[in-house]
């Protein structure tokens, strides 16, 4: 069934007691129609794992960003802040940012570079203290060397390495020690026999497209995107140019690269299963759990152990009560598109994910927000507990401050287009790569 409209929320402002009453009456009718849609693990509305089954205090939702990275001011939005390419501007970014001993480290895709922050910003239009990528914080040109890239995308620090897709590059770079100047050179290529070659394949060697990477634990673990695939390697400590990788998921073995091919006949099925991908772009790992965004399943994907095996299937799925389901914005799971978004719906999940351990955070991208699990996700179709970019679940446009069903003509502090990267960087503070307005915002509790 169709939630109601959401509340005007003038009405909190101007005073108008009827309203108000009103607008906690819908809450209320939201949550138990919510409740009684589409079974699920759960209940609707932002419950989330509560124990009392009460939703826990607001900290993040629609949240004001105190700082923003690549523009001048929260209302701008070009790429390059209209110019050229400079030490705080940013074009385009894919993937989440890393955080390690104070260093930041964000993906500036469009310009073909990683920048590095020595210490979390804390003033808007901060200049990047180092880039990797390129040669000085003025270029932008793209490559395939080991110092050039081609659209990077979503570092990761872990056993004092850190690595990077490298997207129109089809490999993964690791740089060992982590760099903290530049320019700076790979050590090593996956995906590719040296530093040298971008060719796509789709083997136990081979990449197409690769989106994001996590390392942790001594493990890698790669979105292979264009290959519906997530590759693994075991020790990421013994790698050379070309390590095969050790496990494959989403196919049963390292020559299938067909999406949704459950049945493994190089044709993808007519639904999805609960060991298939279609386009993955995200992935978190803490060496234990695993976590992969399958985009275009619109749906999140858990493992609660490690996989060890070929074609593992998945334990938990997001955004979808079954693993058969995989339809955007289907709260009452009838396989057809609901206008607006819920606590427990997906719309294109893409490249950003991120977990302390307890909490669990993904950019839904196509809805124009960020979602956030308090507690780890134990059941299917389980309700995030938190928003950003949105007043509630239901709102999904982009850049709508407020909140009125259009997008405005310009962000704000608080809105969203299309995020593609998340950061948890400390129990206080998160991250979030806003790519459509060419920005990073820093929020904190």
């Amino acid at each position: 069934m169709e939630p109601p409209g959401p509340p005007d929320t003038n009405d909190w402002i101007t005073g108008d007691t009827a309203m108000a009453a009103r607008t906690l009456l819908w809450i209320a009718i939201g949550a138990t129609l919510l409740s009684g849609c589409g079974g699920g693990g759960g209940s609707s509305g932002g419950g989330g794992n509560n124990a009392s089954g009460n939703p826990p205090p607001p900290t993040f939702n629609f949240k004001t960003a105190s700082v923003v990275i690549g523009q001048a001011d929260f209302t701008s939005s070009s790429p390059n802040q209209g110019g050229t390419t400079a030490a705080n501007t940013i074009n385009n970014p894919y993937g989440s940012p890393a955080y390690d001993n104070g260093v930041l480290y964000l993906p500036d895709g469009g310009n073909n570079r990683i920048l590095g922050f020595n210490a979390l910003p804390t003033i808007n239009n901060a200049t990047a203290d180092f880039v990797i990528g390129q040669t000085g914080d003025t270029q932008n040109t793209s490559g395939t060397s080991a110092s050039a890239v081609d659209s990077p995308q979503s570092p990761s620090i872990s056993d004092g390495q850190l690595f990077i897709t490298d997207y129109f590059n089809n490999r993964a770079l690791v740089y060992n020690p982590v760099p903290t100047t530049g320019p700076v050179s790979a050590s090593l290529a996956l995906g590719q026999a040296d530093l040298t070659s971008n060719a796509e394949a789709c083997s136990q060697t081979g990449m197409i497209a690769p989106e994001s990477l996590s390392a942790a634990a001594g493990k890698l673990v790669v979105a292979d995107t264009d290959n519906s695939r997530v590759l693994i390697w075991n020790n990421n400590s013994s790698l050379s140019n070309g390590s095969p990788a050790d496990v494959v998921l989403g196919q049963n073995s390292f020559t299938n690269c067909t999406d949704n091919d459950d049945d493994q006949n190089g044709s993808p099925d007519a639904q999805p299963s609960n060991r298939t991908l279609a386009f993955p772009t995200g992935v978190w790992t803490d060496g234990n759990k695993l976590v992969v965004l399958d985009s275009d399943n619109n749906r999140a994907l858990i493992w609660n152990s490690f996989p060890t095996t070929h074609f593992t299937p998945a334990d938990i799925v997001l955004g979808q009560e079954t693993f058969q389901n995989n339809t955007a914005n289907d709260d009452n799971q009838d396989g057809v598109p609901e206008a607006k978004a819920t606590a427990r719906t997906l719309n294109f999940p893409y490249d950003g994910v991120d977990s302390d351990g307890t909490r669990l955070v993904i950019t839904d991208s196509d809805n124009h927000r960020v979602l956030i699990w308090n507690q780890f996700p134990q059941v299917s179709f389980d309700p995030a507990d938190e928003v950003i970019g949105q007043t509630d679940f239901f709102n999904n446009l982009p850049n709508d401050d407020d909140q009125d069903g259009l997008p405005d003509t310009q962000p704000s502090n608080r809105t969203l287009n299309e995020p593609t990267g998340v950061a948890l960087i400390d129990s206080q503070t998160l991250i979030v790569g806003d790519r459509q307005n060419n920005r990073f915002l820093l929020f904190r509790k």
